[in-house]
Formats: C-alpha cells, structure tokens, sequence
C-alpha cells in the first residue's frame, strides 16, 4: 500500500481497535470479577445463615425441617448441610431422602478444614444443558477441633453469565460503531492531512517536467501551509531563474551559431558535445557527428593533439580542407576541481589570410625580380664601360641608351608601385567631370591604330546609338582605356581584330574591348588583376612592361565607383568590360567629408 492516506486511516483504525478491545476487555474483567465478588458474598452470606439458625443448638434429624422453615430460597442459591464424609444431610432443594450428591472441589476443600469457593459445570435438567455453578463450602465446629459438618452453597451463576454476554455484545457493537466512525474521521483526517501533500507531489511532478507556471492554494496556515507557500515561493523563484537561463542560453545559442568562427567542443569521453554552423561549413559538413578521434583521423590533424592536455596551453593546428586552410586552436576546459573536462576546439579559416600572405611573398619576389633584372643591366654595362669601353664612342652610345632604358623601366616600376600605394592608403583625388565616352574611344583607337596595324591587327570602333556621358577623372579613365586597348593589342597575334563597343545597363554604361587573342585559361582569369600576376611569365617579360597595369586599372575603376571584368576563352579571345555607373558617384573621400 503506497498512500499515506490509507497509511494513516489504517493506522488509525487500529489505534482504535486496540484501545476499544483494550478498555473492552478491562471492563468485562471488572464487571465479571464485581459480579464473582457479589456473588462470593452472598454465598459466604447464606452459609453463615444457616450455620446460626440450623446448626447451632440443633440435631441432625432437625436440620431438613429447620433449613426449610428459617432459610429462604428467594435469591436463587442452594443451602446443603453435608457431614464430615461429604454425604448430603439437609438441602433446600430435596425436601427428603435420597438427597443430592455433589462432588465439588470446594467440599473436598471444606472435608480438609479450608473454607473454599470454585465454579464447576453440571448437568442438572432433563434437556442435558449444562450449568454453570458458583459453590462456596465452609467446616463448621460445634465441639473441639474437628469439623463436624460442612456448610455447601451454591448459585446458579447462567444469569450473571447472561448479563455479561449482553454486556460484551454491547461492547462489540460500540467497537463496531467506534470503528465505523474512526474510518469516517480518518478519512476526513488523512484527507486534510494527504491532501495538500498529493498536491505538492503533483506540483512537483509538474515542475519536474518543466512546468514552472503554477501556484498552488494555501489552505491553512499550519506547517502544511507553511510548505505549500514555500513552495509557490520556490516554483515562482524557478520559473524566474529558468526563464532568465533560457534567455541566457537563446543567446549564447545565437552568438554561437552566427559566430563566423568555427566551434566544436568535445567531452572528457571524445564525445561530441556540441557544434556550430561555422564548424560544419568549414568542414563541408552538413551534421558533425563524430567523436574527437575520428576528427583528428578525417583531417590528418598532429597526434601531439589529444584529449588529455592537462595543464599544457592551446595548442593550435593548421590544416586544409578542399581549396580551404583551416587554423584549429585546441584548449582544454576544466571542471571546479581543475581536472580536464573536455576539449574545445576554435576553427578560424584562413584561407584569405594565407593567400594573402603568399601574395605578399609573392610581391616581394617579383617587385625584387623585377628591380634586380634591369639594375644588374646597368650594373653590367657600367663596369664594361668603366673597364674603357668608354674609348669606343659606338660602343659606349649603345651601352648608355641599354642603361638609360633599363633606367626608364625601374623609373615606371616605382611610379606604378608608388600609385597603388597612394590607391591603398585613400590618397588619390580625383578629378572628376563629364566624358562623352563615344568621342573619347573615338580619340583613344586614332591614337592606338598605328600600333594595331603595325602588327596587322584590326582596331574597330563602334559608337554608341546615342551620347554616352560618364562621370570621371579624365586622366585616369585614358589610362584605364589605354591600358586594356594596349593589352588587347600586345598579347593579339597578328591579323588578329579588336573590337571597341558600349552597351547600357540601367545603372551601369559597359564598354567592352574584344579581341580574338590566345585568351585566358579558367584557372588563370581570376588571378589576372592581383598584382605581377603574368599569365605567360616569359612572354610577358619579353614584351616588357611591369605587370601592374590590370591592377591599377581596376584600384581606378573602383574608385569610381564601378568596375573591371573580363570573359574569355582561352585560344579564342578575351573581353575587357569596364563598368561606368550612370549617376555622380559620391567618393570615398567625399563621403569622409560630408561626415566630417
């Protein structure tokens, strides 16, 4: 039985059995032992009678006639007069001889000299019922020391029996209804008492399974009550504690998922705890679902990396994924205790930085590449000269117009190198007007086509079906032109045709350079505006220039607030399109300005 409540009824009820059976019983005792008492009394009583009226001063042929006439039978006990041998000499229940014999313990006490009393059962009627009997036998001395009678009486005692049987059947009945309404009242009891518990218990269960707006009613203000405002005090404190924890987590949730860093975090165990979207897309995952072990084998990560770091500092691990380099930052976290309770593992993806830093690398190479050529030129032919080369003035003209061309070269090299550095730092300004850009191509292919047809080329251009007004700094938008057109021609073979032509947008005017050169192959094109960048190194040398054109060109473009594309097939020609925005653009430093 798992309720209190009827823990507590049946306990009750057994209280009240024990104390009903216990008083019950004490009573019957008392009443019964009273009832033996009285009893006793009136036997001793009676047998006292008749030792004064028929034995004293009389014979034994007077006692049957004196028994009869001076004691009465009213109160329902029998008076015998027995000798010393235990046989019957008088009684008032036989008038005359043969009178009873009785075999009692009482007489046989009476026989030895000792007043006695005892209870014995006997049949006594024609219907065979047994009765049962109080007797009570005394000696009695008329001379000397010797008994010479005995005084026997006895009591019918079916009604004193009677009367307690009635008294017991009314005891049990009080038990019954006592019983009755103790299971009443302990009901209503354990109900007042269980009730508001079973209510906490469900409150509870409740707030276990997360249900933390409740309130339960005070009914009393008793320790019960007491406990049911403690505990809608504790349940309103939860419900605030773990709504501010939701919110708390909603937002490291957030943080976490909307970090561009990747983070995984791995149990003491190596099972994974958690991950955010980062991680998985900079691992091309959809889910991580593996442990720490499987990690460090599906990216070939150091095994000097591993669970167990102890007190040692992060550790941190570059390694690629796919065309991505990905910097791992692996840091153990610790419990109150300060043992290792896991791993978490920041991921950075470095890949701009890395190609960065190969650009940079690679920019110092060409710009010492570049410098290094044309000053061991001139390095060269000065010590010729100064060695007496000088004496041959043939000799000495070539070798100086080699050093003054070498000269010109690095001279061009530092103006490129100083104008992407002014483009880098903010410090170009810009003269910005209108441009009719159909008479402006119109002008840039007349000054161009002596170029084109000395290689037999073909330089068209097409002008535009009506006027075509961009807004930019003229100088730099003739360098843009000049340079694509120049490219378009230098690497054409010949009898190649390059093609000038403007289409229209509706933000944006394009104007497109077509020629049906070599081209460009996929892997190179969208490498050919980062700086040095040659696509045909020892071709591109050959024909000079300082491989920083396409990328001034296009620092030029931006800043005015358009663009520089190219399309191309490689073995069949490239497309240059340069993107004019049709409104006023509002510089960069304008901007700053304005803000100012």
């Amino acid at each position: 039985m798992r309720s209190i409540k009827w823990k507590l009824i049946i306990m009750y009820l057994g209280l009240v059995l024990i104390v009903m059976i216990v008083s019950g019983t004490y009573i019957l005792l008392s009443l019964r032992n009273i009832e033996i008492d009285k009893s006793r009394q009136e036997l001793a009583t009676y047998a006292e009678r008749i030792n004064e009226q028929v034995i004293e001063g009389g014979k034994d042929e007077e006692f049957q006639e004196k028994l009869l006439k001076t004691v009465s039978n009213a109160v329902g006990i029998q008076g015998n007069i027995l000798n010393t041998n235990g046989e019957t000499i008088a009684s008032t229940t036989v008038t005359e001889a043969p009178y009873p014999v009785y075999t009692d313990q009482a007489i046989i006490a009476a026989m030895n000299g000792m007043t006695s009393f005892s209870t014995q059962k006997k049949s006594t009627d024609s219907f065979g019922l047994l009765r049962e009997w109080m007797s009570y036998a005394t000696p009695v001395q008329t001379s000397g020391t010797t008994p010479s009678y005995i005084i026997y009486t006895r009591l019918d005692a079916s009604d004193m029996q009677t009367s307690l049987d009635k008294t017991t059947q009314t005891i049990v009945a009080a038990v019954m209804i006592a019983l009755f309404l103790a299971a009443v009242m302990g009901y209503v009891f354990a109900q007042t008492l269980t009730g508001p518990i079973l209510a906490l218990t469900t409150g509870a269960k409740n707030l276990a399974e997360g249900n933390m707006d409740q309130s339960l009613t005070v009914r009393s203000n008793d320790e019960i009550g007491q406990l049911t405002s403690s505990f809608n005090n504790m349940a309103a404190e939860l419900s605030k504690n773990m709504s501010e924890i939701s919110r708390e987590k909603n937002r490291l949730e957030i943080l976490l998922h909307n970090m561009s860093d990747g983070v995984i975090s791995f149990s003491k165990d190596g099972e994974l705890m958690l991950a955010n979207t980062a991680a998985e897309g900079m691992l091309g995952l959809e889910k991580i679902e593996m442990n720490f072990t499987e990690f460090i084998r599906a990216y070939d990560i150091s095994s000097s990396v591993y669970l167990d770091m102890g007190n040692e500092p992060s550790k941190k691990v570059i390694f690629p994924v796919g065309k991505q380099f990905i910097n791992a930052n692996f840091s153990p976290y610790y419990d109150k205790r300060g043992e290792v309770e896991g791993v978490v593992v920041v991921l950075q993806d470095i890949t701009e930085q890395k190609k960065l830093d190969d650009m940079r690398k690679e920019f110092v190479a060409n710009v010492s590449h570049e410098l290094r050529t044309p000053l061991t030129t001139v390095k060269s032919y000065t010590e010729t000269l100064l060695d007496g080369a000088m004496e041959d003035a043939e000799i000495a003209q070539e070798f100086l117009g080699i050093i003054n061309s070498e000269a010109d070269r690095m001279a061009f090299l530092v103006r490129d190198l100083l104008q992407l550095t002014r483009f880098d730092n903010k410090q170009v300004r810009l003269d910005i007007t209108k441009i009719e850009m159909n008479e402006f191509l119109s002008m840039t292919v007349r000054q161009n086509k002596i170029h084109a047809e000395a290689k037999h080329q073909t330089l068209t251009f097409e002008p535009y079906e009506h006027e075509v007004v961009v807004f930019g700094d003229r100088d730099r938008v003739g360098q843009v032109v000049n340079n694509i057109v120049t490219n378009a021609i230098k690497y054409s073979l010949e009898q190649a045709s390059i093609r000038i032509f403007i289409t229209e947008e509706e933000q944006f005017y394009k104007i497109h350079v077509k020629d049906t050169g070599m081209g460009i192959t996929r892997e190179d094109l969208p490498r050919i505006f980062e700086r040095f960048y040659r696509v045909d190194k020892a071709r591109s040398r050959a024909m000079g220039g300082t491989g920083l054109g396409l990328a001034i060109a296009k620092e030029i473009m931006e800043s005015h607030g358009g663009k520089l594309t190219a399309e191309s097939e490689y073995g069949k020609g490239t497309t240059m399109i340069m993107w004019f925005p049709k409104e006023r653009p509002i510089l960069e430093y304008e901007r700053e300005e304005q803000k100012a």
